[in-house]
């Protein structure tokens, strides 16, 4: 381990040296921000998210979901992709870690956000995984697999991408070593994704130095001596010209960009806050930064005090704190949510309501907003209103796993189990278990009833899933 440390701060040493090897990786031309997923890719792509949602814990909290997801969109909109292949997945866990699946799905830890202290840092992270999927490499290497004859499912490249424990409960005894010395980056590939993400960040608009930085701050992290090597240095080996090389690429793209964002800083807030592992901890830092001169951080660490009083049961506190925050920017989404939440938490439901119902007036299709009101009014008994404020954010955002689970309770509140099961389905499909959405829409036709309408739109449901089991190129 010390040795490997060591190696790290030589890189250091070496950052300003000319990268080893020459350029051959400018010859990258346009095709290398184009996307090529095969329906068989995308099958294997569902089946790894099934099992990652049975090993990890994937994040709902639509805030969160929404701000990876904006971030992967300015990257993605730089790429030749058709909409709906990439897929942003959050997992709670403190690990500083974040992996391209298979099917273009794109794993990130919330360690990665602690970390990343801007956007663009924590973007530069995002291209340089859409890079690897840019350039196939998880592909060319199943494919270097198989032609070994060791079989590549998804339960073994989950049990190798997703590491310690939970990986080890997905890997089958026989193949995974093999398997996992074939799906290991090799330094090309890693230089491949390192030059073709700069190339993403750069052209999104973001700070091309940022991966550089975010890079040296976690090699210069004391933690890190003390501890262990990130586990993201284990799936991305860090070789001894890499940041040198990292830096000087950069240097050659505009540095015209815009680092920082008040709403990462939110989302940064908000992710420390629900999902850090030391909330007293986490309020000191919050109180820190409550005192700086910088506006924005200001705002994110009395931000961070309102959620972190939800965990630690100061509910008054939070209400008071939120109430003034968004008396600052009354429109600000993340403070309205906050102060919603702060007051549903001293038990004053009927203002966190309508509070909500407010904001949705001006924004109505906002899928976020509608998640968070929805969620309250089913909580307040008022199924029957959800339905609707529910079905105006599928409108904006038709494949929100989140908004159909909510669907499902409301319509099972109200007595409509056939289209409870239906709403079910989605939830399921959305999450890449394909059997268990077919499984939900059987039992929804066996309570449609004599509703011939619902019956047909149930059937064909059904049919258009169970063709996606035979995927055809």
């Amino acid at each position: 381990m010390q040795a490997r440390f060591c190696l790290f701060f030589v890189a250091l040493a070496v950052l300003r040296c000319p990268p080893a090897g020459g350029d051959e990786l400018s010859r990258l031309d346009g095709d290398a921000l184009k996307v090529v997923v095969t329906a068989e890719e995308r099958a294997l792509g569902r089946e790894f998210i099934r099992l990652a949602h049975t090993r990890l814990r994937l994040i709902e909290d639509p805030l969160l979901v929404n701000g990876v997801a904006r971030i992967g969109a300015r990257l993605t909109q730089v790429l030749n992709v058709d909409p709906g292949i990439i897929g942003f997945h959050l997992v709670d866990d403190p690990a500083i870690n974040g992996f391209a699946g298979p099917g273009g799905q794109i794993v990130l830890f919330t360690g990665l956000i602690a970390t990343a202290e801007t956007e663009a840092e924590f973007a530069s992270v995002v291209a340089h995984e859409l890079a690897h999927v840019t350039q196939r490499h998880l592909p060319r290497m199943i494919e270097r697999a198989r032609k070994r004859q060791i079989p590549a499912t998804a339960g073994l490249i989950a049990g190798i991408l997703l590491g310690g424990q939970a990986g080890a409960a997905t890997m089958a005894a026989t193949n995974a070593a093999a398997l996992s010395d074939q799906l290991s980056y090799t330094r090309t590939f890693e230089r491949e994704a390192d030059a073709v993400g700069l190339r993403i960040l750069s052209t999104a608009g973001y700070d091309p130095q940022a991966m550089a930085r975010f890079i040296q701050s976690l090699v210069q992290d004391t933690r890190f001596q003390v501890n262990e090597t990130p586990e993201y240095f284990r799936t991305h080996p860090l070789s001894l010209d890499r940041i040198a090389e990292i830096e000087s690429r950069a240097a050659g793209h505009s540095q015209e960009a815009i680092s920082q964002t008040q709403e990462y800083l939110l989302l940064r807030a908000r992710a420390l806050a629900r999902y850090g592992v030391d909330p007293e901890h986490l309020i000191a830092t919050f109180q820190s930064q409550e005192g700086a001169d910088v506006p924005e951080v200001a705002s994110a660490g009395r931000y961070g005090l309102i959620l972190s009083g939800l965990r630690t049961g100061a509910y008054n506190q939070s209400v008071e704190l939120a109430l003034s925050l968004r008396a600052q920017s009354p429109k600000n989404i993340f403070y309205v949510v906050g102060l919603a939440e702060s007051l549903q938490a001293a038990g004053d439901l009927n203002n966190a309501l309508k509070l909500l119902a407010e904001a949705m007036a001006m924004v109505p299709d906002d899928p976020v907003l509608a998640s968070y009101y929805a969620d309250m009014l089913i909580k307040a008994g008022k199924p029957d209103q959800a339905k609707p404020v529910i079905r105006a954010g599928l409108r904006a955002l038709p494949h929100s796993r989140r908004l159909f689970k909510l669907l499902a309770r409301a319509e099972g509140e109200l007595g409509r189990t056939a289209e409870s099961f239906q709403a079910l389905a989605e939830y399921h499909y959305l999450s890449g278990d394909l059997q268990t959405a077919l499984a939900k829409l059987t039992t929804a036709l066996q309570h449609a009833q004599a509703s011939a309408y619902l019956t047909a739109s149930i059937t064909a449901r059904r049919v258009e899933i169970q063709q996606e089991f035979e995927p055809k190129d």
